[in-house]
């Protein structure tokens, strides 16, 4: 897990898979090209990192325990073993510091594809 804690090796493996992916999929190997799987990339992190933002700050916290509540009230077959106040909720789920590292690699992937985009349209 050293290689995890790693935060520059991660960005070049993320450059590297953003070059592959290049390699692969591309009709043609342009600059426009590139920066549409840059973006891709950059998208996924940013998008899982604010997923889990919204999910460690505890937006879903109530919603999750009216269900379980609702559930456990309704049921016509009660499991009395079934602790489902103990029950970790979302926000406990989440380290806190997975968030931080999506956005950190989806701000970092974000700013490069800004910097391409800014080289794109200058020539």
């Amino acid at each position: 897990m050293a290689i995890m804690k790693n935060k520059w090796f991660i960005f070049c493996l993320n450059i590297a898979i953003v070059t592959i992916l290049f390699i692969t999929l591309a009709p043609t190997y342009d600059l426009f090209h590139y920066i549409n799987q840059l973006f891709y990339i950059a998208y996924f992190y940013i998008f899982v990192g604010i997923i889990m933002w919204v999910i460690r700050g505890g937006f879903f916290d109530g919603i999750t325990y009216g269900f379980r509540r609702f559930t456990n009230r309704m049921s016509k077959q009660r499991d009395y073993l079934d602790d489902w106040e103990q029950k970790p909720l979302p926000s406990q789920t989440v380290h806190k510091t997975l968030p931080r590292f999506f956005l950190f690699h989806g701000t970092l992937l974000g700013v490069s594809l800004l910097a391409l985009l800014f080289l794109y349209y200058s020539t």
